[in-house]
């Protein structure tokens, strides 16, 4: 069954939050001038899979959404963009909190999983749990406050915060929502790369 590229356009405010971060990843595929087939060759990711994460399927993993902006040249937190609701810049020094201020979103499918044992992604996302612990212990919020904030389960982001759980991309949004900051800020600490490219613009 082939999977045709629809015309790229900016995420409806009315769409499901899946739905608009798979808007955004399909915009930014088709910016690159990307086939689903050709991201799905840079990333290890079956083509079928992108196809549903493109369509707001899938609430796929942090290691998957890092493979995937990799593979874009981008930083993570542009794809997260119609998902975010706080816009401020990133701290310009990493692991530094004093520079600024459901059960279903848990859930990570295996296909993501797979991806994640298959890079180099461990080390990454324990930079990410020691970047939540800190901004956590920042605001002096132990993790049952945090949890209660997100509706997480507090074992759950004591995983994140120990680098041994591959948490979702809603969570991600959730738990940074509930600290009062943008996804990037989690996600700066662990990427190094600049992208040569601009966001996109409505």
């Amino acid at each position: 069954m082939t999977h045709r590229d629809t015309p790229s356009s900016p995420p409806n405010p009315q769409d499901t939050s899946l739905q608009r971060f798979g808007a955004t990843l399909r915009a930014y595929r088709q910016q690159r001038g990307l086939t689903q087939r050709a991201l799905a060759a840079r990333t290890g990711i079956r083509n079928r899979y992108i196809s549903d994460i493109e369509r707001g399927l899938h609430n796929i993993s942090v290691g998957m959404l890092l493979r995937l902006a990799q593979a874009l040249d981008i930083p993570a937190a542009w794809l997260l963009v119609g998902l975010d609701t706080h816009t401020t810049l990133p701290p310009s020094l990493v692991c530094d909190p004093s520079s600024s201020r459901s059960g279903q979103d848990a859930a990570v499918t295996q296909d993501a999983t797979a991806a994640l044992q298959r890079g180099a992604a461990a080390p990454l996302l324990h930079g990410l749990g020691t970047t939540l612990r800190q901004y956590r212990q920042h605001q002096g919020l132990t993790q049952k406050a945090l949890a209660a904030r997100t509706s997480l389960n507090p074992t759950y982001i004591g995983q994140i915060e120990q680098g041994h759980r591959n948490l979702s991309v809603l969570s991600l949004v959730r738990l940074a929502e509930a600290l009062g900051l943008g996804v990037a800020h989690l996600l700066t600490p662990v990427e190094t790369r600049r992208s040569p490219f601009s966001p996109l613009t409505e």
